[in-house]
């Protein structure tokens, strides 16, 4: 690919783009262990009630119904990740993705990242986008709106700068 390669377009932030995201970015949930504050909220609620420990049970009710709200949050995450992100303030706002031999950068509103190659741990391909690993962090981009050259430029230019 030439230096001088540079790639600019636009798409929205919209409920199918947030769904895509998080489908695509999102860990997949297993059962036992993201449960598990939950159970240790149902069974220290049990305890207080079943023993006595308190003078009143309130508490012990507390935690009961603490560890439904938290079991019920589980396994609603995805409705209510989309439905924060869908009543955002950048829901409905352009975003214009650059991506050039310096590395990616999105400008919308008052949001101007610029990530350069070398900051990208990972690049990882899914079925519809290509996820950015930065340390803990996932940045997704769709290739709804990228063509074959550019996605090979990204893995090529990844490619590169983890081997310098």
């Amino acid at each position: 690919m030439s230096k001088d390669f540079d790639f600019t377009t636009e798409y929205t932030f919209d409920k199918p783009f947030f769904a895509e995201c998080y489908d695509q970015t999102s860990q997949p949930v297993k059962f036992p262990h993201a449960y598990l504050k939950g159970i240790l909220f149902l069974i220290f609620g049990v305890v207080l009630l079943e023993f006595e420990l308190l003078p009143n049970g309130y508490v012990g009710w507390f935690f009961i119904v603490l560890s439904v709200i938290e079991a019920f949050s589980v396994y609603c995450k995805r409705t209510w990740w989309l439905w924060r992100q869908t009543i955002s303030s950048s829901r409905g706002k352009k975003v214009v993705l650059q991506i050039n031999t310096d590395g990616v950068r999105y400008k919308s509103g008052k949001i101007d990242r610029q990530i350069a190659w070398g900051e990208i741990d990972q690049l990882e391909q899914s079925d519809l986008g290509l996820i950015l690993h930065l340390g803990k962090q996932r940045q997704y981009v769709s290739k709804s709106c990228l063509n074959e050259e550019v996605i090979a430029f990204m893995v090529e230019q990844h490619a590169a700068a983890k081997s310098n």
